[in-house]
């Protein structure tokens, strides 16, 4: 057992955990790009590549986040 942000996780408890992480963001990526990056694609590259497109993605979500806060503030 190892301790992860202050619980007791077992190894098999941590390896579920990142692969829930890796599906996740595969499947997120692939939502965000509309289809044009395949969850097939992704889980075939190396890790850096599914890091960088999670990274674009999010900063792209934040910042249409961002714009439509603007145009629903009410205007004086």
């Amino acid at each position: 057992m190892i301790e992860v942000q202050g619980q007791w996780k077992t190894y098999q408890e941590l390896r579920q955990t990142l692969y829930e992480n890796i599906i996740d963001e595969t499947l997120f990526i692939s939502r965000a790009s509309e289809g044009s990056v395949s969850a097939q694609w992704l889980m075939d590259q190396p890790i850096f590549i599914r890091k960088k497109y999670v990274e674009a993605f999010s900063k792209e979500l934040k910042e249409r986040e961002r714009k439509l806060n603007v145009k629903k503030s009410p205007r004086r």
